[in-house]
C-alpha cells in the first residue's frame, strides 16, 4: 500500500510534468506568435509607406508636365496676341495712310482755285467774244461774261444772268483773278447812259488795265462800269 502511494505522487508528478511542458510549449508557440505579429505589422507598414511616395513622384511630375504645357500654351497665346495686335498696327496704318491721301486728294482739289476766266466774290465765269459795235444787246440768260472786240479790255456781263448779279455786288478793293492775274477794283462808276458813254468807256479803258460793264436795270437805259488794277 506504501508503495502503491509512492507511485501515485509519481505518476501524478509525471503527469503534471507533461501538462506543464505541453502547456509550456503552447504558451511559447502563443508568446511566439505574438512577437512575430509586430513583425508583420512592421513590414505592412513599410509597404503602405512606400506607395504614397511613388505616387508623390509621379503626381509632382505631372505637375511639372501640365506647367510646362500651360506656360507654352501661354507664350503661344501671347504670341498669336502680339501678332495680331501687329497686324491690326499695320491695318490702322494703311487705312490712316489711305484717308490722309484722300483728305489731301481733296484738300489740293478744294484749295486750288481756278485761275482762268473771271473770278471773283468765290464765283467762277468762263469768258466768250462779243462782237457786236452797233448798241446790240448780250444774249440773255447767259452763263459767260463777254469780252468786247472792239475794245479787248473791256468785258460785259448780261444784266440777268448770274455774271450780271455777281459783279452788281463787286466794291472797291474787291480782288479779282482775271486770266491768271490778280486785279483789285479800284473805279465804279453808276448811272451810265449806255448810247452815250463811249467816249468816257474808252478814256476809263486807256487808264485802267481792264473794266467790265453791267445794267443797271431790265431796261438796259443805264449801265455801271468796274475798273480794276
Amino acid at each position: 500500500m506504501k508503495k502503491l502511494l509512492k507511485r501515485r505522487p509519481l505518476i501524478i508528478t509525471a503527469f503534471l510534468a507533461i501538462v506543464l511542458a505541453g502547456g509550456s510549449g503552447f504558451g511559447y508557440q502563443q508568446i511566439q506568435g505574438s512577437q512575430q505579429k509586430p513583425n508583420r505589422s512592421k513590414s505592412l507598414t513599410t509597404k503602405k509607406s512606400t506607395a504614397p511616395v511613388e505616387q508623390t513622384a509621379d503626381q509632382n511630375k505631372q505637375d511639372d508636365q501640365q506647367k510646362n504645357a500651360d506656360q507654352n500654351q501661354t507664350e503661344e497665346n501671347a504670341q498669336a496676341d502680339n501678332q495680331q495686335s501687329a497686324s491690326a498696327t499695320d491695318n490702322n496704318s494703311a487705312a490712316d495712310a489711305t484717308a490722309t491721301t484722300s483728305a489731301s486728294t481733296s484738300t489740293s482739289s478744294v484749295a486750288a482755285p481756278r485761275t482762268d476766266g473771271f473770278n471773283f466774290l468765290g464765283q467762277h465765269f468762263d469768258i466768250t467774244t462779243f462782237s457786236n459795235t452797233t448798241g446790240g444787246n448780250t444774249p440773255r440768260w447767259t452763263p459767260y461774261i463777254f469780252q468786247w472786240s472792239a475794245m479787248p479790255n473791256y468785258y460785259l456781263a448780261e444784266a440777268a444772268s448770274s455774271a450780271g448779279s455777281a459783279v452788281r455786288q463787286l466794291s472797291y478793293g474787291t480782288e479779282a483773278v482775271i486770266n491768271g492775274r490778280t486785279y483789285h477794283v479800284t473805279e465804279i462808276r453808276h448811272g451810265m447812259k449806255r448810247l452815250d458813254s463811249l467816249e468816257t468807256v474808252q478814256d476809263l479803258a486807256g487808264r485802267h488795265a481792264l473794266g467790265i460793264q453791267t445794267c443797271d436795270d431790265a431796261s438796259g437805259n443805264y449801265v455801271s462800269t468796274y475798273w480794276f488794277d
